[in-house]
């Protein structure tokens, strides 16, 4: 008469084979979180949605060299400049709006850090 069931090297075997994937899961889950990480630090959208904001701020420069040839000055405030563009400007990174110098026709954004977008 045979005894059924499993015997000790057969359970070690099993023990083994679980505690080897398990490592390997651990070091996945370990490599994929770094990496997760890396891409939140380097924030590529934020530059991308910071680049966006320079175009408009230099389609809004545009406008004003465009008035002052037209007119010999540059809008007297920042009221002038919306009422120039037609519609207000629509900036991508969060909180971001431009800052007019009437006296020079300077427009700069309020944020130009890639990190705060």
């Amino acid at each position: 008469m045979r005894a059924r069931g499993f015997g000790l090297i057969e359970i070690v075997i099993v023990l083994a084979v679980v505690a080897l994937a398990g490592a390997l899961l651990v070091r996945y889950m370990g490599s994929t979180t770094k990496t997760l990480e890396r891409f939140q630090q380097d924030k590529p959208l934020g530059g991308a949605r910071l680049a966006a904001d320079q175009v408009t701020a230099a389609s809004i420069r545009t406008a004003l060299q465009a008035y002052q040839a037209q007119h010999g000055a540059w809008p007297a405030d920042r009221a002038a400049v919306l009422a120039l563009l037609g519609a207000p400007p629509r900036f991508q990174c969060a909180g971001n709006d431009f800052d007019y110098d009437p006296a020079t026709g300077h427009v700069r954004l309020l944020v130009e850090d890639p990190a705060r977008c």
